[in-house]
């Protein structure tokens, strides 16, 4: 299903007009079956008339940053802190009571929880060629355009990592940096996202044992996170740093390292990084 089609769908469902109601005196109730199986594209005249019907610019069906309305607006917000702190019970408590609630979703809402699930899956129940399947089968069925088509490629990218998939990594790893490169970053869905491959990508440099290309990914990445004025990720990367870097750095640079994570962590409420950056540095004051 294409853009217009799908947000045409969801508008008018939200509104809560049946397609005969809809098309009265602008068209025949064919014609929006047909929209919205993705089977016509209306002229500009027409869609015209049926967006004041609607009420929505025409540039609704066709600007990506406009966005469907989503009944996960919450379960969202709360899920994407959850999956930074990998805490995958209390994750899939809420998937759970979210699937249970039985509300009309778009297919890029169902995606999103179909990937929730399988997230879960892989690192909960270690059911990884699964999810990896799945994944995969996935991108088949989502637009390249949409959010949760990012979402599914970065993981999937990652379980590839971890299972030793490298050349598909890889593969999957350049395609994501082409299309970040077509997306406006000072959105914040795309920007964080962008940084997070950047991240996993100096994550895997450092599986690889390739250190000094892992710093200087990360050192990359922390001046743009620093650029785009966001803390989204830093102390991680940081951290990163400090733990690629015991090879090359003195012990009071790694240390600064570890610090300056230490002192977000404590700003931006992350418990459980905290804990781990403070056995960190203990152990370097240890040695």
């Amino acid at each position: 299903m294409n853009m217009v089609a799908e947000k045409f769908r969801l508008k008018r469902k939200e509104l809560g007009l049946s397609q005969k109601v809809l098309s009265e005196g602008i068209c025949e109730q064919s014609q929006i079956s047909k929209i919205e199986r993705g089977n016509f594209m209306p002229s500009a005249d027409l869609l015209f008339k049926l967006s004041q019907r609607l009420d929505v610019p025409l540039d609704y069906f066709f600007n990506e940053q406009i966005e469907v309305p989503s009944n996960l607006s919450n379960f969202k917000h709360l899920s994407s802190r959850l999956l930074d702190d990998r805490n995958y019970d209390d994750l899939e408590y809420l998937y759970k009571v979210e699937t249970d609630r039985n509300t009309f979703l778009s297919s890029e809402d169902r995606m999103y929880l179909e990937w929730v699930k399988l997230i879960i899956d892989f690192y909960k129940y270690d059911l990884k060629d699964k999810a990896i399947s799945s994944l995969e089968s996935m991108l088949s069925k989502i637009s390249p355009k949409t959010q949760v088509y990012l979402k599914v490629l970065n993981t999937l990218s990652n379980f590839y990592s971890l299972v030793g998939r490298e050349q598909d990594y890889e593969s999957n790893y350049s395609l994501l940096m082409k299309i970040y490169q077509t997306k406006n970053l000072d959105h914040q869905e795309f920007l964080f996202g962008y940084i997070r491959v950047r991240y996993n990508y100096a994550h895997y440099l450092v599986f690889k044992e390739k250190y000094n290309e892992a710093i200087q990914e990360a050192l990359e990445t922390i001046e743009f996170c620093k650029s785009k004025q966001t803390s989204y990720q830093l102390a991680p990367l940081l951290i990163l740093v400090g733990n690629s870097g015991e090879q090359f750095l003195d012990k009071e640079q790694v240390k600064n390292y570890y610090l300056e994570a230490r002192e977000l962590c404590k700003i931006y409420g992350n418990p459980l990084m905290l804990m781990k950056i403070e056995n960190y540095l203990k152990e370097l004051d240890n040695n």
